[in-house]
Formats: C-alpha cells, sequence, structure tokens
C-alpha cells in the first residue's frame, strides 16, 4: 500500500487532495476553543456548587455545636449555683475541727482559683482508735515486703 495513498469502498482519495479552506480551518479552531471554555465554565460551577453544599452542611453542624455548648454551659451554671451538699462528718470529730478543714480547703481553691468542696471528713484511723496508723513511708514498706511475687 502506498503510504499518501488510501481507498474506501472504490473511492480512492489522495492526502493531497484535503485542501482544507481558511473558513474550515477557523471553525475548527473556534469549536474546539468553545467546547474548551464551555467544559471549564461547566468545571467551575460544579466546584461553586460543591462549596455551598459542604459549606452549608458545616454551617448545620456548626449551629448544633453551638446549641449543646450553649445547653452545656447553662447546666453547668446550673450546678455551679447549687450549694454543696453538707459533708458527711464521721462520729467523734468535733464541729470546730470539721469547720477549720472546711475553711482550710476553701482558702486553698481561692488561691488555685478552684471551686472545692468538703464532702466526707474522717479520722485516719477509722474512728476506732486501737488500731495503729502508720505514716504513708510505714505504709509503702508493709507494701512492699507483703507484695506477691
Amino acid at each position: 500500500m502506498n503510504s499518501g495513498l488510501y481507498q474506501f469502498a472504490d473511492n480512492v482519495i489522495h492526502t493531497s487532495d484535503k485542501d482544507l479552506g481558511a473558513e474550515t480551518v477557523a471553525a475548527v479552531v473556534i469549536t474546539g476553543l468553545a467546547v474548551v471554555f464551555i467544559g471549564l465554565i461547566l468545571l467551575i460551577a460544579l466546584v461553586w456548587l460543591y462549596g455551598k453544599i459542604f459549606q452549608a452542611v458545616n454551617d448545620k453542624a456548626a449551629k448544633k455545636a453551638a446549641a449543646a455548648a450553649a445547653a452545656k454551659s447553662e447546666a453547668k451554671a446550673e450546678k455551679a449555683h447549687a450549694p454543696a451538699p453538707a459533708p458527711v462528718i464521721e462520729d467523734g470529730i468535733e464541729e470546730e475541727v470539721a469547720a477549720v478543714i472546711a475553711a482550710a480547703i476553701a482558702a486553698y481553691g481561692a488561691q488555685t482559683g478552684k471551686k472545692l468542696a468538703v464532702r466526707s471528713i474522717r479520722s485516719a484511723d477509722g474512728g476506732s482508735g486501737s488500731r495503729r496508723v502508720r505514716n504513708a513511708w510505714g505504709a509503702a514498706a508493709l507494701s512492699e515486703a507483703t507484695r506477691p511475687f
């Protein structure tokens, strides 16, 4: 087969016979540019639409989060205004001792900026008085000596 000769259904077409006019070339170029720009415009519109959809979803989620935070802060404010329950004081501890302990804890809380409350007060030996009280070092030594292998 000759490189410059094509045959289709008994018609012989030479490549040199395809002399395109200026009007045909201009039409092809303009059509190509129009297709490219229309495609770009459609892509821009699609990306813009996706942006609006995701922005609406994010705004809705932000509103829910803000409402939940507001409800949580209201519940916290109500809880903060509620008076602390009276501490449970073990029998045998005088009221003055309990008042001093509560005042010391309140002063410490004021220094650190935290609101502290006394929930219970009991003696270190459990109130019986017959049991020997160990300090922290003695308790650590006892637990070290009796721990299982």
